[in-house]
């Protein structure tokens, strides 16, 4: 607990601890849900989710957890800690206030039984199983919408619930900065840049063995697993239970970067949530402070360090004692093979280059539906269409196309355009931090990552929810989020490694 607060803010923090209590068991819940749970027990799970939503929706609601609120706000110091965690709870209430506890625990309910549905779908190509779901999930944002209220676009409170202050317009500016130069880069890697050959990486791995990989990579990298864990599920996600309890998952891929760079990923999000100081813990104050800050955290390792050229010279030799069959391979060509730009249908596995592509096409598909321009129905020749425009590719088949995000199955409308956000910025702190510490590419190949981790540690992680993600950015990187350092250092990556 924050020391030397008032003792209005101290009744206020012990109340909030029954709410951090119910978050900790839905997040619990839903680890358990996609990692241990045997499958007849989804119905009674979707229940009892439900009905914590419904507990957690009520008991911040009330008029007596308002009222605290209000009590510790006379008392705080502008610029405190304290003040910071009156924001972050004021900010709730101003969207939850306005959302019935019926609304809350429908999406709750609904949601779990997509979820459920989704796992068997997706395998089974079943796109009809889906459709009821997501047409109630996406009338339930529209609801949402309406409720929270808006100016300009449907599109708006929905973002913004998952990065304060976006809209829509923002997301779409940001779309068209950057799919012009992005899409020349492409066509110059497919038309003039050389062959680049991953076919190595391909094959029946063990999986076992190569989690157990990824699990000394990111120990190694700092990852503290006496205080978290990696597991495999369909989706791979990261949970925050505790600051001593961060729990991640990777996925399954027959591509070794499928478990490796997913590990990565989300360790990157495993990384700001233990590293988040311990004095916060019980507070609304811990943790990232929006999607698009810890995605860029979770970008900024996968991609960035897990795709370098110091970090395959380091990790290359125990990956080789794993599997012998890489024996011949060296560090220069696993670095190629890894960043290897080739159009695919798997967001997930998709190279950094395309990678944003992806994320325009949900994003545009998120508006199309919400307005009415786009059926549900017609998702999947709607998503496919644009696949082809795009990405000059058309997915055989809807487990390759439409129902493969676990994303809407749990009514997440508006989180998509934080990966691409996420992206930006981890290139913008990428810069700051590069220019700081120096030559992180011999440190990486000697095995060092303190000298990134520790940046990022006293400029990032440390900061909480003190600031929102606008000042957070500006604090750190001197501007607001802009693309002009993700465009420029992808294509001198990319144009060296296609020797463009």
């Amino acid at each position: 607990m924050i020391q030397e607060s008032s003792p209005a803010y101290r009744r206020l923090i012990d109340r909030y601890g029954d709410v951090d209590a119910i978050d900790a068991s839905i997040s619990l819940f839903n680890w358990d849900r996609q990692v241990l749970m045997p499958p007849g027990g989804a119905d009674a799970r979707g229940k009892h989710v439900a009905i914590l939503a419904r507990m957690r929706h009520e008991k911040i609601t009330s008029d007596s957890f308002q009222k605290l609120v209000e009590e510790a706000a006379r008392d705080v110091t502008p610029g405190s800690e304290e003040a910071a965690a009156i924001r972050v709870l004021r900010r709730e209430l101003r969207t939850q206030t306005k959302l019935p506890g019926e609304l809350v625990a429908r999406k709750a309910q609904v949601g779990s039984d997509a979820y459920d549905t989704w796992r068997r779908a997706k395998p089974a190509n079943d796109f009809k199983a889906m459709l009821p779901y997501l047409e109630q999930l996406f009338d339930i944002n529209r609801e949402t919408a309406e409720r929270l209220g808006y100016q300009d676009h449907i599109y708006d409170p929905l973002i913004d619930l998952f990065e304060e202050g976006a809209s829509y317009a923002d997301a779409k500016k940001l779309f068209d900065t950057i799919k012009g130069p992005i899409v020349q880069l492409l066509k110059d890697i497919q038309e003039r840049g050389r062959e680049v050959d991953d076919s190595m990486l391909y094959g029946d791995w063990d999986k076992p063995k190569l989690r157990a990989f990824a699990e000394r990579a990111a120990g190694q990298v700092g990852f503290d697993f006496s205080c978290g864990r990696l597991d495999v599920a369909n989706n791979a996600f990261c949970t925050h239970l505790a600051h001593h309890d961060v729990r991640m998952t990777t996925r399954p891929s027959d591509h070794i970067k499928g478990i490796v760079s997913s590990s990565l990923h989300e360790m990157g999000h495993g990384l700001y949530e233990q590293n988040s100081p311990k004095r916060f813990e019980g507070t609304p104050l811990p943790g990232g402070i929006s999607l698009a800050v810890h995605e860029s955290q979770s970008r900024l390792w996968e991609n960035i360090v897990g795709r370098s050229r110091g970090f395959w010279k380091r990790f290359l030799p125990d990956l080789q004692a794993t599997f012998t069959e890489l024996s011949g391979l060296d560090a220069e060509a696993m670095y190629r093979a890894i960043n290897k730009v080739v159009p695919t249908f798997i967001r997930v596995g998709a190279d950094e280059v395309s990678y944003n592509l992806h994320i325009l096409i949900r994003f545009e598909l998120e508006c199309e539906i919400l307005t009415g321009q786009t059926a549900l129905k017609d998702l999947p020749e709607a998503w496919n269409s644009k696949y082809a425009d795009y990405l000059g590719i058309t997915p055989p088949d809807d487990t390759n196309g439409c129902i493969q995000d676990v994303h809407w199955t749990r009514g997440m409308v508006g989180y998509f355009p934080t990966y691409t956000m996420g992206n930006l910025i981890s290139y913008q702190m990428w810069q700051c931090l590069s220019s700081e510490v120096g030559d992180l590419d011999s440190r990486f190949e000697a095995g060092d990552f303190s000298g990134a981790l520790n940046w990022l540690k006293a400029q990032v992680y440390d900061q909480a929810k003190l600031f929102t993600p606008r000042e957070l950015v500006t604090r750190v990187t001197g501007r607001p989020m802009e693309p002009t350092d993700f465009i420029s250092i992808l294509s001198v990556k990319y144009r060296d490694i296609y020797g463009l």
